[in-house]
C-alpha cells in the first residue's frame, strides 16, 4: 500500500503536466494484486479520479492512454463505476474513443466497458451516462473504423475490447434510442461476423450483442427485417469453438421464436449448418459443451419445423438431406437424437399428403420398432411422448389406419395401457390409439376385448390429476363402441368394466364434440345392454335435462341426445327412473323445435315420459 500511496503522491506532484510513469506503477500494482477492491476504493477516496481525469485530457496520447487504462482498472470495482460516473468521467472517456490512437481509443472503450458493467446500486447508471453522452454513436463510429483496420495484435485487440463494450451498453438495456442507429449497428455487426466468423471472442460479443437487440420489440424488428441468416451459417459451419457455436445456436433458436424467421432460416441454409454441428460434437466430442451443444442444436431444428412453411422446405417432398438425416435419428444411439428425430417426424407429419407418403416410405414402422423397445414403465418418458406424437399424427390421415393395424401398431401400444403411469405419456397414447380404431372395426374390437386395457381407461375417466387423460380415455371408450361393428360381446365387456357412467359424464361435457360422441355410443350401448339401474346410478335423467337446456348445441347433437333417450326407454325399469319433471319440461319444450328430426324425437319421447 505504500508503493501505491507514493505512486498517487507522484500524480498529484505532477498534476499540472503529468507523465505515463505514476500511471504505469498505479496500473501495475494493482494487477499483482489477487483482489484490488479495497486498494481500488482507496485510490478514489483518495482522490484518484480527478487526477485521472486530467491525464485523459492531457496533450500527450501515452499518458491519454494510460489514464483510461487505470480507469478500466478502477471500473472493474462496483464502488469505484459509481465513482467514475458521478465524477464526470464518462464524457470525457466518451470523446477519447474517437482518438485515431489506438491505444488511447481502446483503453478509453475498455474503461467505458466496465463502467457500464453490472451496477447495484446506480441500476442503469454507466449505461445511462454513455447514451447522454453521445457514447452509442461514438462506439458505432468506432466498430464502423475498427472493422477496416488490418489485422495487427494491437486492431485486434481493439476490435475486441469495442464489441465486448457494446455487449455491457445493450445488456438489460432497453434501446440506444436511435433506430437508424440500431439499423446501421446491425448493419456493423453483420459485416464483424463476415470478417471475422473464424475469431473466438469477437463472434461471441457479436452474437450476444445481436441477442439483447433481440430482446426488445424494434431492435428484434430490425435483426429480422435484415435477415442474418448467411452471417449465421457462416458462424455455425467454420467457427469450431464450442462457446460461439453454443452462442450462436441460442440467437438462433431467439429469433425463430418469429415465424417469418423460421422461414428464413429453412431456405438460408440454417438446418443444414446445424446438422454439421450435430454431426461434429457426436463424431469427435471437443468438450463438456458438446452434449448441451447437441441438445440446444436438436431442439433448434424441432422448432424451425413447428412453421408450417419452414416445415415444408425442409422436408422438400421427402427429398430434403435434413429430412432423411431426421430420419437416421430415429436409430441413433444418442438419446437427445432420436428425441428430436422423433418429434421431426411428428412435425413433418401435420399434413395429410406427408403422412401418406412417410407411412408409405417405412416411416412409422421405424417408430414403432423403436417404440416396441421403450413401451415399458422403464422407457425413456421424453422419447415414448415424442414417438406416441409423431405415430398419433400419422395416424390421422384415413389411407393410414389400415396400415398401421397390419404393422403391429397395436401390439406395440396396448401394453403401455397396462404399463404407463406418466399421465403426459398416457394423454398420448390414448389419443393415438383413438385416431387408429377410426373406421378400423377389427382394431376397435381388439382394444375392447382387451380387458385390462379397458379396465385402465375406465379407472383413468375419473382421474383429476390430468383432465386431458380423463377426456380422452372416456373418447376412447366411445370410439371403441362406435367402431366395433356393433359387436355385442365388446359392448357388453365394456358396459361390465364401467364404461356407463364415464360416458354419462362425457355426455354432461361443455364440448360438442364430445356430447355428441358421447350420445352416439349410449344408443349404440343401450340399444345392446342396458343395466336395470343405470339412470339412477349415473344420474342420467339430470344430465340429460342439462344438456337439452344448452341453446348452442346444434341440432344433429340433440337429436342424437334424443335417440339415445328414446333408446333406453325401451327398458320399463329405466324408462320409470326417467319420468322426472324436469326433464318432461325440457323435452315437451323440444316438441316446437324449427328442425324437424329434434321435434318428431321429441314428440315420440314426450308421448313415452
Amino acid at each position: 500500500m505504500e508503493e501505491l500511496t507514493a505512486s498517487l503522491e507522484k500524480l498529484r506532484v505532477v498534476s499540472g503536466d503529468p507523465s505515463p510513469e505514476p500511471f504505469e506503477e498505479l496500473i501495475n500494482h494493482l494487477h499483482e494484486l489477487e483482489d484490488g477492491t479495497v486498494v481500488c476504493e482507496e485510490l478514489v477516496a483518495g482522490g484518484v479520479l480527478p487526477l485521472t481525469a486530467g491525464a485523459i485530457q492531457s496533450s500527450s496520447v501515452e499518458v491519454q492512454a494510460k489514464g483510461a487504462e487505470l480507469v478500466a482498472e478502477l471500473a472493474k470495482v462496483e464502488n469505484c463505476r459509481v465513482e467514475c460516473v458521478n465524477g464526470g468521467l464518462v464524457p470525457i472517456l466518451v470523446e477519447k474513443m474517437s482518438s485515431t490512437n489506438t491505444k488511447v481509443a481502446l483503453q478509453a472503450c475498455r474503461a467505458l466497458g466496465n463502467i457500464c458493467y453490472e451496477h447495484v446500486f446506480l441500476p442503469d447508471g454507466g449505461r445511462v451516462s454513455v447514451m447522454e453522452s453521445g457514447g452509442a454513436s461514438q462506439l458505432l463510429s468506432l466498430l464502423q473504423r475498427a472493422a477496416e483496420l488490418p489485422n495487427s495484435s494491437d486492431d485486434h485487440q481493439l476490435r475486441l475490447v469495442a464489441t465486448g463494450f457494446l455487449l455491457n451498453l445493450l445488456n438489460s438495456y432497453d434501446t440506444v434510442q436511435d433506430q437508424s442507429m440500431e439499423a446501421e449497428l446491425v448493419d456493423v455487426l453483420c459485416q464483424y461476423l463476415d470478417k471475422f466468423a473464424e475469431d473466438e471472442d469477437i463472434p461471441t460479443h457479436v452474437l450476444l450483442s445481436l441477442t439483447c437487440m433481440a430482446d426488445t420489440e424494434v431492435g428484434r424488428g430490425l435483426v429480422v427485417s435484415k435477415d442474418i441468416t448467411p452471417q449465421l451459417v457462416c458462424v455455425l459451419r467454420i467457427n469450431e469453438s464450442p462457446e460461439v457455436t453454443e452462442t450462436c445456436l441460442e440467437l438462433v433458436t431467439n429469433l425463430a421464436e418469429t415465424e417469418c424467421v423460421k422461414t428464413q432460416v429453412a431456405q438460408g441454409g440454417v438446418c443444414e449448418a446445424v446438422m454439421e454441428v450435430v454431426r461434429r460434437h457426436r463424431d469427435n466430442p471437443s468438450c463438456d459443451l458438446s452434449p448441451p451443444i447437441i441438445k440446444t442444436a436438436t431442439d433448434l431444428i424441432v422448432l424451425i419445423l413447428v412453421g408450417d412453411e419452414s416445415m415444408g422446405i425442409v422436408y422438400n417432398n421427402g427429398t430434403g438431406s435434413v429430412y432423411q438425416e431426421l430420419v437416421d435419428w430415429l436409430t441413433s444411439d444418442l438419446e437427445d437424437l432420436q428425441i428430436a428425430g422423433a418429434l421431426a417426424m411428428g412435425n413433418f407429419a401435420r399434413s395429410d399428403a406427408h403422412c401418406i407418403q412417410m407411412v408409405e416410405s417405412g416411416i412409422a414402422e421405424k417408430l414403432l420398432k423403436v417404440l416396441s423397445s421403450h413401451n415399458s414403465g422403464e422407457g425413456d418418458i421424453r422419447l415414448q411422448h415424442a414417438l406416441l406424437s409423431a405415430l398419433r399424427n400419422l395416424s390421422i390421415a384415413k389411407e393410414n389406419k389400415p396400415v398401421l393395424v397390419t404393422q403391429g401398431a397395436l401390439d406395440v401400444l396396448l401394453p403401455m395401457a397396462t404399463a404407463i403411469e406418466t399421465f403426459p405419456v398416457v394423454f398420448k397414447l390414448l389419443a393415438t390409439l383413438r385416431m387408429i380404431i377410426d373406421g378400423q372395426t377389427e382394431a376397435a374390437v381388439k382394444v375392447g376385448s382387451n380387458i385390462e386395457t379397458v379396465k385402465r381407461l375406465v379407472g383413468w375417466c375419473s382421474t383429476v390429476d390430468h383432465p386431458g387423460v380423463q377426456g380422452e380415455s372416456s373418447r376412447l371408450l366411445a370410439w371403441i363402441i362406435k367402431n366395433c361393428g356393433g359387436d355385442s360381446s365388446v359392448i357388453t365387456s365394456l358396459v361390465s368394466a364401467g364404461c356407463v357412467a364415464p360416458l354419462v359424464r362425457m355426455l354432461g361435457s361443455e364440448h360438442e364434440v364430445m356430447v355428441n360422441e358421447a350420445a352416439l355410443a349410449l344408443v349404440l350401448v343401450f340399444g345392446t345392454v342396458i343395466s336395470e339401474n343405470v339412470v339412477e346410478e349415473t344420474k342420467l335423467a339430470e344430465v340429460v335435462t342439462f344438456v337439452l337446456k344448452k341453446s348452442y348445441l346444434p341440432p344433429e347433437v340433440v337429436a342424437n341426445v334424443l335417440s339415445m333417450m328414446t333408446a333406453l326407454s325401451a327398458n320399463e325399469s329405466a324408462l320409470d327412473s326417467l319420468k322426472i319433471d324436469n326433464l318432461r319440461t325440457v323435452v315437451d319444450g323440444l316438441t316446437s323445435h324449427a328442425n324437424e328430426q329434434v321435434k318428431n324425437l321429441a314428440a315420440a319421447l314426450k308421448e313415452k315420459l
